[in-house]
């Protein structure tokens, strides 16, 4: 063993480097397609290049960063977590229910609907280290077992009365509200306020980003994803890696539903629907390749973003919600193609 892990440290220790030369390659791109796309939407559509809409663009595409984010990271371990939609769902519930029916702080609820994505997360996990499950398989399975979870513990089904109510936790409530920055730069220029969720988003951003370039959790991760044979072989704990990214892709939707419940001051049932999808291509778009082993922070974030410039700017040029799904797809399949291509690239070069 003592020799194995010798003859894998080396490689290790250059896998960094490549990794991040691609990182930086990927994040470029997407950076200059999401500044184009803003620019080409500013220029054609009536309205987008507004205060209001850059407002609108953050608060609403925010959450979804932070999901995306967690689900490039099982993406980049060779994974799919196709339950993050539900797990967004069952922590906006949990919050609810502490806050409505059990009286519960919003602190202390806060902390429970994180726990119960956390937890949701180490599930997944778990059926797919020690049940050895297709991650596809697993997540596909408890993507309907937690929305079934959300309908069963609803506040609103059990108490019908709770569901004309809003929570009015202050600190629930401030992750919907806007900060306003005029005053920070002495109000010399007009600035939009900007929601505290991006100012979340950043945050987390930021810890993560750490945890990935400046842990030995994050080399781990990389390692695992460009070679889950040689990491093995080197001695890591792959299962406990596993798991701890799936606990952390919970975590993130469990961020993102404390978002909602903050911007809507309620919870459904139907929250979340469809988002594992769109956070599949965010994340994707935003360089996280399917084979594992690239991707990062920055990229899912921008994949996000450059998803909701999209789709506001055709909303605005008056394009039909269907196309919009249609073209979502279109750029998810370029978004996969893409990654094939530049995988062949690399494979040959």
């Amino acid at each position: 063993m003592v020799y194995m892990r010798a003859l894998y440290a080396r490689p290790f220790v250059f896998m960094n480097l490549t990794f991040m030369r691609s990182a930086f390659s990927s994040n470029l791109v997407i950076v200059l397609l999401t500044v184009g796309m803003f620019a080409f939407f500013s220029v054609t559509a009536a309205r987008f290049f507004t205060f209001a809409n850059i407002e609108n663009l953050l608060i609403g595409y925010s959450f979804l960063g932070i999901v995306a984010v967690g689900q490039g990271l099982v993406i980049m371990a060779r994974g799919i977590d196709l339950s993050v939609g539900s797990i967004v769902a069952l922590s906006a519930m949990v919050l609810f229910d502490a806050i409505m029916i059990f009286e519960i702080n919003g602190i202390s609820a806060i902390a429970l609907a994180l726990l119960a994505g956390t937890l949701s997360g180490i599930l997944n996990g778990i059926l797919i280290v020690f049940l050895r499950l297709q991650p596809f398989i697993a997540t596909l399975a408890t993507l309907a077992a937690y929305r079934g979870l959300v309908f069963a513990i609803s506040g609103r089904q059990l108490f019908p009365e709770l569901s004309s109510q809003a929570i009015r936790d202050p600190a629930v409530r401030w992750f919907g509200d806007f900060i306003e920055i005029d005053g920070w730069f002495g109000n010399l220029i007009p600035l939009p306020w900007i929601p505290s969720s991006f100012f979340v988003l950043l945050i987390y951003a930021v810890l993560v980003a750490i945890a990935l370039w400046r842990t030995q959790w994050g080399m781990n991760l990389r390692s695992y994803g460009g070679n889950p044979e040689a990491a093995h072989l080197a001695g890591l704990n792959t299962k406990r890696l596993l798991i701890s990214v799936y606990a952390l892709c919970g975590f993130s939707a469990g961020l993102a539903g404390v978002i909602l419940v903050g911007r809507f001051t309620t919870a459904t049932e139907a929250l979340g629907s469809g988002m594992e999808l769109t956070a599949i291509a965010a994340a994707v778009i935003g360089g996280s390749g399917l084979k594992g082993g690239t991707g990062g922070v920055v990229g899912p974030i921008f994949g996000a973003f450059l998803l909701g410039i999209i789709l506001i700017g055709l909303t605005l040029l008056g394009t039909s919600q269907f196309y919009q799904q249609i073209l979502t797809g279109v750029i998810l399949i370029a978004a996969v193609g893409y990654d094939r291509f530049m995988t062949v690239r690399r494979a040959s070069a």
